[in-house]
């Protein structure tokens, strides 16, 4: 009996190790054991996280306004890491109205930050390719293609370009096919630059779908079709492209299509 009750002992233990959670919020926090106790105090923690951020976010348009940059991208970078750890978790599925305020706080801070020149953009761009998010594959792939903040680096910048083409970011197709294109980077490979934006194209990227038109155009990476460079900068055109709508008209005056295409 004594056997039974010690094995019976052990099995809770071991069930109370695993479904223990601490705090985010207070790493000092006692584990809870039950998983929905665990979850309410993670939506707490957000709640929380949230009001951290917004004195964050506070700080950085005070410092703004006495034209102290380094303080706000600190201010800014501090607010948007306070969020982000609450950008998931399981917790999320239970507290969807608190989830979707951090959402929407992270969201509007991400944008003013991205938009400044502060250098921990650089930081964040790291962080969140590292999770797995194209948008920031691609704008890594960016600073390594620009040397902003980083030693200029073609073969980096490629290999972001790719993770986030994996993800089908349509941005990183039309980085590939410029890096294929332009010579800058390696020599060009116009049929290898020509997959890549035909790949943007096909799904209804107008900058993808104008460049497309032009190398049908002109016969570049691509036999030379005037009827599909017509059809591609119809397509960029019925997008608001005003390029695209431009050379459809210069096709029409030279006779390399007909107005039917318009």
């Amino acid at each position: 009996m004594l056997r039974i009750i010690h094995l019976v002992l052990a099995t809770t233990l071991s069930l109370i190790a695993l479904s223990a959670q601490a705090s985010s919020c207070d790493p000092k926090t006692p584990p809870k054991v039950d998983p929905k106790i665990a979850q309410y105090n993670e939506s707490n923690c957000a709640i929380t996280a949230m009001d951290i951020a917004h004195r964050h976010t506070r700080d950085a348009a005070a410092a703004e306004s006495r034209s102290n940059t380094p303080q706000m991208c600190t201010s800014m970078y501090a607010a948007l890491m306070q969020l982000d750890i609450y950008k998931e978790g399981e917790w999320r599925a239970g507290y969807k109205p608190i989830a979707d305020k951090v959402d929407a706080q992270y969201s509007e801070v991400k944008e003013r930050f991205i938009k400044t020149t502060c250098p921990q953009k650089l930081a964040l761009y790291r962080h969140l390719a590292n999770k797995g998010e194209a948008w920031a594959m691609y704008n890594l792939g960016l600073v390594y293609s620009k040397g902003n903040g980083v030693n200029q680096s073609d073969d980096e910048a490629m290999t972001w370009f790719m993770f986030a083409a994996e993800k089908e970011y349509l941005d990183a197709y039309l980085a590939l096919g410029k890096m294929y294109s332009d010579g800058a980077a390696f020599k060009p490979e116009l049929t290898v630059a020509f997959d890549w934006y035909n790949k943007a194209a096909m799904k209804g990227h107008a900058e993808a779908q104008y460049i497309v038109a032009g190398m049908y155009r002109k016969g570049a990476g691509v036999e030379r079709d005037f009827a599909k460079a017509a059809e591609w900068y119809k397509k960029a055109a019925e997008q608001k492209h005003d390029g695209a709508k431009t050379k459809l008209e210069e096709m029409y005056k030279a006779g390399e299509a007909k107005k039917s295409f318009w």
